[in-house]
């Protein structure tokens, strides 16, 4: 074949990867002879990557193999092959940290149709990153009149620790490179890792990114932050520590676009900060205003919705200046910056103890101004840190185990990120590739992230923003749904049976935390909207919601079209769910004045519950059926799912206790390991024991078909909290602490784990490496379950159930409820047997508290109080059941039995690696199943 003159392919080409968080940010070049090129520098990891146009279109993403990820080598031509998808991207394992240059080769002629071209990938070592031929002058300025304060934390009383002594005990301290990410709530976010100078992060948007990493200097002595002997990573920033007794700091702030950069010494010194921006030198302006500079991107490059400019202003008199290698070696030769970006150094003019550098970044200049001078005015350094603080102590738990504290308070953090206004007020799914709002994973995210944490504005506001996306074309076979995903506001998809009714549970749930009934009645029409859409489309004569095989949870689909884990037509947990929104109705029915509609909604929900135990559960077998198939018939294979028929009903129940207790008993007994619940039992034909990275099999095959899911261990919590089993329900968190602090992207979560553990003993983690619905259970878990915080402000009442686990020998809690009213708890044990509450309210109120205590034998008993401005102390013996308040002796009602005879004492499961599993013992034999069966095709 001919080479290729001209460049073949109108649309730009990209290399996208783990190493640019899979954006857009490294554009390829056709250099003539058939080639395209991008120089990349690369640390040295094994990265995983494509070729892509920036849709990823189906003809221009480009990897060895369709199926699975393929190893490629430096000098080595590797086969191209149009291949979307996930689970099958190239590996490449940089031998060092440097340049390397990615060629693509297209083969074919100029009269040929691009279809019939032919593609191979060269990796070679090295690359050009030298200084741009400039086309303006570097800029110098001088900033000696800064107008700035110094602001210090404030903390809130006792027992709520200080701020300080907080961070001090959250603070992960590692002494080797480690990831994180934050978020900015926006629309950005910023995934880094320590102890690095090359992939040490970028500061993300939806086009690409703002700010790389960035380099501190001590009396012109850079930083290394390779040899940094420790870095601590917080819920507001990472610092690291160096052994010139200096240390430099990473903040992204909060509900803005802005980071903020600092260097500190512990003596007087010349200070200065060296910025990785995303801004060519020869497409870029600077301007100046009274407290520093404004980048101005070129007109040419400029994008809707996408901050143009930056605003760069320090704490201290300081110099501006862009620099070039040849002044300072180290932006080449350590921070490996490139050549043809600009290259700001801020430094201070006088010996100082520490340089506050604030990044502005917005649509505007003015704006951008105006940010970067608030910033400067209201020592944003110390408010960002107190805006963290206030967020993590809202609503606050604090216990005798460190270490589960840790992990909650690093739980609640990571939630935050993921709330953002990109498409209206919503939560992401999972970074970095789920950075979109989905409705499912929303609202099983949302009492975590915001309800739990008081956080009431910004849960209303994002059940608004679904609701206004609600189908209104009652001629849709989605009328009535909210979205499954939104991408952006002109790609939004409905293909989900059980987004709404969590959308529809988590109404509810606001509105018991909130007490806001106005808000009751005006969203009432959309949950009327929802119960129509199933009526006209997807009810049965049993009174069961139906739908496709892929529209659960377990969604994944071969090739776009047939499902790999088969669910229809009626789940188990979406039948849990209909049954729940369907009393959410009749309760918002009432409160609206609709008696009439009340009562069908009642008679709907008693219909359900009536079919369901006789259709779902085998009383031969004692096992809740996952689904009914299409002629009726119960398909048995053990699933975690059966669990949400006892979590997600509120207070009226699916399913009655004796038979609750024994799906627990089942489900745990089966699926439960150490580590996670798997998506499938071992025992099961198509029982996948890994999930990427295998040669067997895709990725998606193992999705739901074994693969553990983070959030699943939440409903798992609060399915043996129901049963009183917390010392073991918290043996699971315990383990589930340990992923957040030290496994993966350190404070987060990642979306999967393998079924089983490597050769050594150590849990994988696959997926997203950091999941909203992950951590957001593991947050919903402790206040919900553990303390057993529920309120019922929508009949003036609060519900206390702590359920505690015996590692809790004391703890402090302030709850929020209301407008601005919370529950104030004091635990201690006096005694063995004896467990003491002091309870009040932060403000008088006449809501009464219920509370449940658990007995030894997992019994309930239930005492209501009318809590007094002094509060009241609560004793509670376990053994004998005696219960005191304020020292007399008061009768408690038992409100549930126990049934430890009937569930017995549980274990986890174990990895049974003498089975021979079939998925492992072929090529793709489950997609050969799916594809025999001849199901049809569910393209969306």
């Amino acid at each position: 074949m001919d080479d290729l003159i001209l460049e073949p392919y109108v649309e730009q080409l990209y290399v996208k990867g783990s190493f640019n968080g899979w954006g857009d940010d490294t554009p390829m070049s056709f250099v003539g002879k058939s080639r395209y090129q991008a120089v990349i520098c690369l640390s040295a990891d094994q990265h995983s990557f494509k070729i892509s146009d920036q849709q990823g279109s189906d003809a221009l993403t480009f990897s060895a193999n369709k199926q699975k990820s393929t190893p490629c080598y430096l000098d080595n031509n590797q086969t191209l092959v149009p291949a979307r998808g996930i689970g099958n991207d190239l590996l490449f394992t940089a031998p060092e940290i440097g340049l390397y240059t990615i060629t693509l080769l297209v083969l074919g002629t100029s009269s040929s149709d691009a279809s019939t071209f032919s593609h191979q990938l060269i990796i070679t070592a090295g690359g050009e990153s030298l200084n741009a031929e400039m086309n303006r002058e570097l800029a110098s300025v001088w900033f000696t009149d800064i107008h700035t304060v110094n602001k210090k934390l404030n903390s809130k009383p006792a027992p709520v620790i200080s701020a300080d002594t907080l961070f001090e005990k959250l603070a992960i301290r590692v002494e080797e490179s480690a990831a994180f990410a934050f978020g900015d709530n926006v629309d950005g976010f910023y995934e880094g890792a320590t102890q690095r100078f090359v992939a040490a992060g970028k500061y993300r948007h939806k086009q690409g990114w703002y700010l790389g990493s960035f380099g501190s200097f001590v009396d012109n002595v850079i930083n290394d932050k390779t040899t940094a002997p420790i870095a601590n990573i917080y819920p507001y920033g990472v610092t690291h520590l160096y052994d010139n007794n200096s240390t430099d700091t990473l903040m992204l702030l909060s509900q803005q676009r802005g980071a903020v950069l600092s260097v500190h010494s512990a003596e007087p010194a010349t200070l200065a900060i060296a910025l990785q921006l995303n801004l060519a030198i020869n497409a870029s302006t600077i301007t100046e205003f009274e407290q520093g500079i404004v980048y101005a991107l070129d007109p040419a490059l400029r994008q809707d919705n996408t901050p143009s400019y930056i605003a760069i202003s320090a704490n201290k008199p300081f110099s501006f200046k862009e620099t070039v290698f040849t002044d300072h070696p180290a932006l080449n030769e350590c921070m490996h910056l490139n050549g043809n970006h600009v290259k700001p150094m801020i430094e201070t003019v006088a010996a100082e103890t520490d340089l506050t550098v604030y990044l502005a970044f917005a649509e505007s200049a003015q704006a951008a101004i105006d940010q970067a001078t608030y910033l400067l005015e209201q020592d944003g350094y110390t408010a960002h840190i107190q805006q963290t603080y206030d967020m993590l102590t809202n609503s606050y738990l604090w216990t005798s185990d460190i270490e589960y504290n840790r992990a909650l308070m690093w739980a609640k953090a990571s939630g935050k990120v993921f709330v953002s206004n990109e498409f209206g007020k919503g939560i992401w799914a999972g970074l970095p590739w789920f950075k979109d709002c989905w409705g499912r994973d929303s609202f099983i995210a949302l009492p975590g992230i915001t309800l739990v944490n008081g956080d009431f504005n910004d849960a209303k506001a994002i059940l608004d923003n679904f609701a206004s996306m609600q189908l209104s074309d009652d001629q849709s076979i989605n009328y009535g749904r909210i979205p499954n995903r939104v991408t952006s506001l002109s790609n939004i998809i409905y293909n989900t049976t059980d987004g709404t009714p969590w959308m529809v549970r988590e109404l509810w749930d606001y509105l018991r935390y909130s007490g806001d009934k106005a808000y009751a009645q005006a969203v009432y029409p959309v949950v009327q909207t929802y119960i129509d859409g199933i009526e006209k489309n997807y009810l049965d004569e049993f009174g069961f919601m139906t739908h496709r095989d892929p529209d659960t949870w377990m969604d994944a689909k071969l090739e776009g079209k047939l499902p790999w884990s088969s669910r229809g037509n009626r789940a188990n947990d979406i039948q849990a769910l209909w049954f729940t929104s369907l009393t959410v109705a009749v309760e918002l029915a009432k409160l609206s004045g609709d008696e009439t509609s009340a009562a069908r909604y009642l008679f709907m929900a008693e219909k359900v519950k009536a079919n369901f135990i006789s259709m779902f559960w085998d009383r031969d077998k004692c096992l809740l059926a996952d689904r009914l198939r299409s002629d009726k018939s119960g398909d048995l294979q053990v699933r975690p799912n059966q669990l949400m028929t006892i979590s997600v009903p509120f207070d009226k129940p699916l399913v009655e206790d004796n038979i609750g207790a024994q799906i627990v008993k089942n489900a745990v007994s089966e699926l439960l390991f150490p580590w996670g619940i798997t998506s499938l039992s071992q025992h099961d034909d198509i029982f996948h024991p890994y999930h990427d990275n295998r040669d067997e099999y895709h990725k998606d095959a193992a999705y739901h078909n074994g693969t553990i899911w983070g959030w699943n261990s939440g409903f798992t919590v609060s399915s043996l909290i129901r049963y009183g089993y917390a010392d073991f329900a918290y043996e699971l968190s315990k383990q589930l602490g340990e992923q957040i602090l030290y496994i993966g992207h350190r404070g987060a979560m990642s979306e999967n784990l393998d079924a089983f553990t490597t050769p050594e003993g150590k849990i994988t983690t696959t997926g997203t490496y950091a999941q909203a619905w992950s951590v957001s259970e593991f947050t919903r878990n402790g206040y919900q379950d553990y303390l057993g915080f529920s309120p019922e402000l929508m009949r003036n009442a609060v519900s206390l159930s702590p359920c505690l686990p015996s590692q809790w020998q004391t703890f402090d809690a302030d709850v929020a409820f209301g407008q601005s009213n919370g529950l104030k708890v004091t635990f201690s044990r006096p005694e063995n047997a004896i467990q003491r509450y002091q309870i009040c309210y932060r403000e008088p109120t006449t809501t009464v508290l219920e509370l449940t205590l658990t007995a030894a034998d997992h019994a309930k008993y239930q005492v209501v109080l009318t809590v007094l401005e002094a509060g009241v102390v609560v004793d509670f013996n376990t053994q004998t059941m005696l219960l005191c308040v304020n020292g007399i002796a008061v009768a408690a009602r038992c409100v549930q039995d126990s049934y430890d005879e009937q569930i017995g004492v549980l274990s986890f499961a174990k990895p049974e690696l003498s089975i021979e599993f079939p998925m492992l013992q072929g090529q793709h034999v489950l997609q050969r199943q799916v594809e025999a069966c001849n199901d049809e095709n569910f393209v969306d």
